[in-house]
């Protein structure tokens, strides 16, 4: 049985709110449909927290009401919700800046800033200190007082050494209180079996342009990549060209599925380079092919045929120079 909750939290601390009315759902058929409206402000002691985005588990959105719909469950084991909520801060006066913070959607905050200075366009004031970005030396920060700004978000972001380069997700504007306009559809679909609730790339555009004295709260959102495998086709006309397999071995860490794949691959280049392989290497072939959909199927017969295309061609060049070099 598949295991749905949410919760409410406090941004940036990550503690709960108990009043938060936290849901814990058993999802066991497809087509099972969740909902929830967060509230648009909770009590914290003497004062409240405005609701400021879901994380639904695989994007960010600003709408206050989510529906959830699992077509899949028999692929996924455990998925978390989580509404956030901050402090209005400020004097009540509106600022000309844009403040932008980083968010890992599924797992919690960023601290390094999303913003791509290099890739955004800044108008700085008259004054030597008088810089956009980053404004009084906080790179979070852009100030519209002189001009309006672009502002790009990076391609990718690490929290630290130990984690994983984040992908780009979506760059949202927040709302304090949230956007009640309407509701946020979430679903399972593309989710594979083993691989847990994967968040979904480039959701929205990477950049945003303020005018000149504008202000806003921007949340960039980013997600752990998924892996993707290689195109043993590519892979294999790209090792045909080349003299040395330990050229490509190198550029990275094969999975053993890649491994298994380039054993494949150099076992290839040996019976053409007139070496004895460990194997048939189209037996190997075979053998994957057992394992493929009925449309990688259908690519790899034509990719197939194209190969022993390109051998049959070069097998009657080699007999046209044998015939040149014998002896009359």
């Amino acid at each position: 049985m598949a295991h749905f909750t949410t919760a409410g939290k406090r941004y940036r601390e990550g503690t709960d709110f108990d009043s938060f009315g936290a849901l814990d759902v058993g999802v066991t058929s497809p087509a099972t449909t969740v909902e929830q409206t967060a509230p648009a402000s909770l009590p914290d002691g003497k004062a409240s927290r405005s609701f400021l985005f879901w994380d639904t588990g695989r994007r960010v959105t600003k709408k206050r009401h989510v529906r959830w719909t699992f077509n899949h469950p028999d692929q996924w084991s455990t998925w978390n919700a989580v509404a956030w909520y901050g402090t209005v801060g400020g004097n009540g006066r509106p600022q000309p800046i844009v403040s932008f913070d980083a968010y890992w959607v599924g797992s919690g905050t960023l601290d390094p800033t999303p913003v791509d200075g290099p890739g955004s366009s800044f108008v700085n004031g008259p004054g030597a200190g008088d810089v956009a970005w980053p404004f009084g030396g906080n790179d979070h920060q852009v100030r519209t007082e002189w001009g309006p700004a672009t502002v790009r978000a990076l391609d990718h972001l690490r929290r630290s050494l130990a984690d994983p380069d984040l992908d780009f997700s979506s760059l949202t504007q927040l709302v304090f209180g949230g956007d009640d306009s309407s509701v946020f559809e979430e679903n399972d679909d593309g989710i594979t079996s083993g691989g847990g609730i994967t968040g979904i790339e480039s959701t929205t555009a990477q950049q945003l342009t303020f005018g000149q004295g504008g202000g806003a709260v921007v949340l960039a959102g980013y997600v752990q990549p998924v892996h993707k495998p290689i195109d043993i086709w590519e892979r294999l006309i790209a090792l045909l060209n080349e003299p040395s397999l330990g050229k490509f071995i190198d550029r990275g860490d094969p999975s053993p599925e890649d491994i298994v794949r380039l054993k494949l691959i150099s076992e290839t280049l040996d019976l053409v380079r007139g070496e004895r392989p460990g194997g048939d290497p189209f037996a190997g072939l075979v053998g994957a092919a057992r394992q493929m959909s009925p449309a990688e199927l259908k690519s790899a017969v034509t990719r197939t045929q194209a190969l022993v295309r390109r051998g049959e061609a070069a097998l009657k060049s080699l007999q046209a120079m044998a015939a040149k070099q014998q002896p009359r």
